[in-house]
């Protein structure tokens, strides 16, 4: 399938999955997903001010093509920018003509470190 938007990012998925709880705590991992050609806009101050009810910083729009396997708790990766949060949920528009997924995203101060990359081969 055709990609409907301005593809400006390769942005990489991974999948938040809980591990055992130890002496410390919770324990996580994030196991990759693959990866996904994706249109990365930053989000406007009028926009974060609609939505969050103060402007933000680092948060971005996000569309991508309706097929993407995507869910609200997974992790975002965009190379040279860091790793980046869902805040929300993930958004299916489905009306016929542009089929697509959107999604808001908010840079971690942070980058998740513990995570799990997929390269077997």
């Amino acid at each position: 399938m055709m990609f409907p938007f301005f593809e400006n990012a390769r942005i990489e998925l991974y999948s938040y999955n809980e591990q055992e709880e130890d002496f410390f705590g919770e324990k996580h991992e994030y196991q990759s997903k693959g990866e996904y050609p994706a249109d990365v806009q930053p989000l406007s101050p009028a926009s974060s001010q609609r939505v969050f009810g103060k402007i933000l910083q680092d948060t971005y729009k996000v569309l991508l093509n309706i097929d993407v396997p995507i869910e609200d708790t997974d992790l975002i990766k965009i190379p040279n920018l860091g790793t980046f949060e869902i805040v929300g949920s993930v958004e299916t528009w489905n009306h016929g003509l542009i089929d697509h997924k959107e999604i808001t995203i908010k840079k971690h101060r942070k980058e998740v470190i513990n995570y799990e990359h997929d390269n077997q081969d």
